[in-house]
């Protein structure tokens, strides 16, 4: 939906700080993912150490795949989720690195700087 459609992405991402309880409805989201990432893994189907964040961050990388073709945007971000979906498959045993300090409010706003 990303790829084809950027309009709803940029809505989705953009901050509405008056709305009223967009974080209460944020923090839903995040339970419900967090359920679903549970249940997916209860099931064997997902890597152990597949992380809620690791969610954020692929809606994080998606967005900055915009190509001026439409059909560039769309193959990336096919390729970004198919390799997104592939890494989350049970495998070898080998662990991801750490999850990333992501949560879905870090998708609004300009990027904090570290260090």
């Amino acid at each position: 939906m990303q790829a084809q459609g950027r309009g709803f992405g940029a809505a989705f991402l953009s901050r509405f700080p008056d709305a009223p309880d967009v974080h209460r409805e944020r923090a839903r989201a995040e339970a419900g993912l967090a359920r679903l990432i549970r249940r997916a893994k209860d099931t064997g189907r997902l890597r152990a150490d597949v992380d809620p964040s690791d969610v954020t961050l692929l809606l994080l990388a998606d967005n900055g795949v915009v190509r001026e073709s439409p059909a560039a945007s769309m193959a990336a971000s096919r390729r970004l989720l198919a390799h997104f979906l592939q890494s989350c498959r049970p495998a070898d045993g080998t662990p991801l690195p750490r999850p990333a300090p992501l949560r879905l409010d870090d998708l609004y706003g300009p990027p904090r700087r570290t260090g």
